[in-house]
């Protein structure tokens, strides 16, 4: 009996924070691409806010934040990115937590001389709220495709960017587990100053499919929206001897 009533306390748990906005894949973080990425280390401090969401076709009241740094190698062809987080939920007594991002993307068309860029990028993403039995993990996994428009400007370096993508979710507790299947778009601008220094913007919206539960003990998902708002400071660091390389 205890083992039963403690199965249903996780799995309420999880439903109430679940009923918080979702990562995108750092939680309260729009999802940034750059498909015309400079070649070099870029170095990147991120503060990201939820604009607004529902959960089952209710408004959701509050508002998670991150604060975070990510850092991304980019090569005249991949760039491959690591960043982390601190995630508040914006729930009255609940403490902040750690989250962590890993990403790739492959520049598909991305010529010097040409001001359009085309790639695509995955990634993954992991947050933990809670401890204990009740802790509910997320795992999400982005795939999407960015299109990139960066004129040539003599002095500051402009970045108009979009990018729509299908995301996964898997979502678990104590002894039960489901996923979701959703689709999403960010969209945003960079821009750098020749010395390195740049700044970014980003909007990111991400909708979830319901999933109902399938067998005893299995989580019921519900069919959540989310639009978030990030910025952020970036600094690039080039690296000797990488060349640039035309791609077509």
């Amino acid at each position: 009996m205890t083992r039963y009533v403690a199965r249903l306390g996780a799995v309420g748990l999880a439903l109430g924070l679940t009923a918080s906005p979702l990562a995108a894949q750092l939680g309260a973080n729009p999802v940034y691409f750059s498909p015309k990425a400079p070649n070099g280390l870029t170095l990147a401090a991120d503060f990201g806010t939820t604009l607004s969401g529902k959960s089952g076709g209710f408004d959701i009241t509050n508002k998670p934040n991150n604060v975070g740094v990510r850092a991304i190698l980019g090569l005249p062809i991949i760039s491959l990115g690591l960043g982390g987080g601190i995630y508040n939920t914006d729930v009255p007594g609940a403490d902040k937590e750690v989250q962590f991002m890993a990403s790739g993307a492959l520049k598909l068309f991305s010529p010097p001389l040409v001001p359009v860029g085309l790639g695509i990028q995955a990634g993954v993403g992991y947050q933990k709220l809670g401890s204990g039995a009740f802790a509910v993990k997320t795992i999400s996994v982005p795939i999407g495709i960015g299109v990139a428009v960066k004129p040539p400007t003599p002095s500051v370096s402009f970045e108009a960017w979009g990018a729509p993508r299908i995301q996964f979710n898997a979502v678990s507790v104590t002894g039960s587990s489901r996923s979701q299947v959703g689709v999403g778009a960010s969209a945003g601008v960079n821009l750098g100053m020749p010395m390195g220094l740049g700044l970014h913007v980003a909007a990111d919206w991400l909708k979830l499919s319901s999933k109902a539960s399938a067998g005893t003990g299995s989580l019921t998902l519900p069919e959540t929206q989310t639009l978030v708002f990030g910025v952020g400071l970036h600094y690039t660091f080039t690296i000797p001897g990488i060349p640039m390389v035309p791609l077509m």
